[in-house]
């Protein structure tokens, strides 16, 4: 054999070993630091709280009692306003909304100048477990169930108890009661009806 052949043949086999060694050094490589793929996660879309539509209509069909619904806000005096009609009940729209956790309130009156009964005037014949039907603005009906029935003084209602935030969703009426005073144009008591949303 030539010494050029015995040369290609050593310089063909050293190519061999360092070729496998370059493959056994990448193959390592790949083990200890393999390629991270970029995984796609997707974020889930958060459920949107529903918004609550404003009061239209209030129903008390124990009572016979079926009534649009109008906002209402408080007077110069920082009392709650009453509708001008006696046959519509008045929403306190700067508190809750009948649906809402906090205390939802809807007013009416109980008599007319003239001594007619308005559209509260049985409101004192309701008993716990009566219904009230809120027909909102996009027509649904929520249904509250009333669990208490209390009277006060009128310059002692309890206002947080009426008006305030709490957890559960509550709707609360009001109406005038008592004996009335000429003199003042008013009358001694206030008569609230406690209910709450009757879920499912």
């Amino acid at each position: 054999m030539s010494p050029l052949n015995i040369f290609l043949i050593i310089t063909l086999a050293l190519l061999l070993i360092f070729a496998k060694s370059d493959l056994a050094a990448n193959k390592e490589e790949s083990l200890v630091n393999p390629t991270l793929t970029p995984t796609v996660t997707s974020t889930p879309t958060p459920t949107p709280t529903p918004t609550i539509p404003q009061p239209a209509y209030f129903s008390i069909p124990e009572i016979q009692v079926l009534a649009p619904i109008i906002p209402v806000g408080t007077d110069p005096y920082g009392k709650m306003e009453l509708p001008s009609d006696i046959n519509t009940v008045g929403w306190y729209s700067p508190g809750f909304k009948p649906g809402e956790k906090g205390n939802a309130v809807i007013a009416g009156h109980l008599d007319s100048a003239t001594g007619a009964g308005a559209i509260f005037y049985h409101l004192k014949e309701l008993t716990l477990g009566d219904e009230l039907l809120v027909t909102g603005q996009d027509g649904r009906i929520r249904t509250f169930t009333v669990t208490d029935k209390k009277i006060f003084p009128y310059d002692q209602v309890p206002m947080e108890e009426v008006f305030g935030a709490n957890e559960a969703k509550r709707l609360n009426l009001i109406t005038c009661t008592g004996t009335w005073n000429a003199a003042m144009q008013n009358y001694s008591h206030r008569m609230v009806i406690f209910s709450q949303l009757k879920e499912g």
